[in-house]
């Protein structure tokens, strides 16, 4: 057989698991091509001696057909004796006309498999680059064009002798809900009781506190020269602390924006860095447009690596931002130009191995997506008097090139899933990674 014919011939055997964690259930999928389909050909599974992988081949003449996976998790020993008798077709014979014939499988993980403690974790553990992260060294630059927007920090009126003594310092940003907090802390405080100077003074002091420590109600976050504001999506700077950024002003499509909008291109290359931010009074940049240096050892500001993270974590890390601050599901991605996607989060943490060429046998960490185009942002945010609006749909807005790559990436998802699992109703279902901390560490 040539090599064309090789590579023209889909796949004999395919395998995918699906992990989920709050009943802890593997699911395991074996799909066979059309081509042994006609044979009646009932694969073999293999649990291994770890029960942590699976093997599957099949019986002459297709005996060269053999692919392994890593489980999300490892299994109980029962896994093993259900494996040996489950022979029988798992799938609806509705789906029998499909071009892969499919079994699936239900595993139990084991009691004692503490691997899924690791979800008990801080709440920023899905975020890529925090302050924390970050060093006075770490420098941006865009991630097309490599054209630097954050260099070295050189105090100003200092000398270049000064220029190494003293770098960036990096903060985190608070919660989105932090200012709505903050005024209902305020609006609900106890009253001091009248007639007692001491009370009247402790409440004088308390003000005078809330207010030099940043808590206040009015007070609000701004941009600060030297300093670099992180949040989930983007860095907060002064735009004295950047270089080749260039603004331009443009305008949405899109009810819910009409004022203009400021963007930040880069020099070089033209590409969306960021926006202004008038209300802070500083440039935000996108980190899904930015590449940041990591230092090779700790106190060598010269021995720099570049490291950018997937558009899709970036992502992934606002809507579960948004899942945790507003308790919401659905949302609208949108550029502010019209059209868009309507998104279901169905499962914000899942494990997943997949045995397609383009992925790895190892376990991922994702969030599973369901998903639509949507033509009409304006009338499915803002519906007209009389229309029934939905309930708990929040919406978020990404650069054009983000949310074309994120629409790619769901639909080359849906692709990889097994036939049977990639429509629920009237959604196709998708996955799109997240970040996980925990590998790092």
């Amino acid at each position: 057989m040539s090599a064309v014919q090789q590579q023209n011939e889909p796949t004999a055997l395919y395998l995918h698991a699906e992990l989920l964690p709050n009943i802890r259930h593997i699911t395991l999928y074996v799909s066979l091509s059309e081509a042994i389909r006609s044979q009646d050909v009932r694969p073999e599974i293999c649990l291994s001696d770890s029960r942590r992988g699976i093997t599957v081949s099949l019986p002459l003449p297709y005996d060269h057909a053999t692919d392994t996976i890593k489980l999300p998790a490892r299994v109980n020993e029962a896994s093993r004796l259900a494996l040996s008798v489950a022979g029988q077709r798992a799938m609806d014979p509705r789906n029998r006309g499909h071009d892969q014939q499919e079994y699936s499988f239900r595993m139990q993980v084991d009691d004692e498999d503490d691997s899924l403690l690791s979800r008990e974790e801080h709440m920023d553990s899905f975020v890529p680059w925090t302050a924390t992260d970050m060093t006075s060294c770490s420098r941006l630059r865009c991630r097309h064009c490599k054209n630097i927007v954050l260099d070295s920090y050189v105090p100003c009126g200092s000398g270049a002798g000064e220029k190494d003594m003293q770098g960036w310092m990096w903060k985190d940003l608070p919660s989105g809900n932090w200012a709505e907090m903050m005024d209902f802390w305020h609006c609900h405080k106890p009253d001091p009781h009248e007639g007692h100077d001491h009370h009247a003074n402790d409440a004088t002091a308390e003000d005078q506190n809330a207010t030099v420590k940043g808590y206040g109600a009015a007070n609000q976050v701004v941009a600060t020269a030297g300093t670099v504001l992180v949040d989930v999506a983007t860095f907060l700077l002064t735009d004295s602390d950047c270089r080749g950024l260039k603004q331009v002003e443009t305008n949405s499509t899109t009810t819910s924006s009409t004022e203009a909008q400021v963007e930040l291109l880069c020099e070089n290359c033209n590409s969306l860095v960021g926006v202004e931010d008038t209300f802070a009074k500083g440039w935000r940049l996108f980190k899904t447009s930015l590449s940041a240096s990591k230092q090779l050892s700790e106190g060598d500001c010269k021995s720099l690596v570049w490291e950018s993270h997937p558009l899709e974590a970036v992502v992934a890390a606002q809507l579960l931002e948004l899942i945790e601050r507003e308790s919401a599901r659905r949302f609208v991605l949108h550029c502010g130009q019209g059209d868009g996607l309507l998104i279901w989060v169905f499962n914000p943490d899942m494990r997943y191995s997949n045995s397609s060429s383009d992925h790895c046998i190892t376990a991922q960490r994702a969030m599973k997506i369901l998903f639509q185009d949507v033509i009409d942002v304006d009338g499915m945010l803002h519906p007209d008097r009389g229309n029934a609006s939905a309930l708990s749909l929040e919406e978020l807005r990404l650069p054009p090139s983000v949310l074309s790559a994120i629409s790619e990436t769901l639909t080359s998802r849906n692709r990889m899933l097994p036939k049977s699992a990639r429509v629920f109703r009237e959604w196709k279902v998708g996955i799109m990674h997240r970040h996980d901390r925990t590998k790092n560490v």
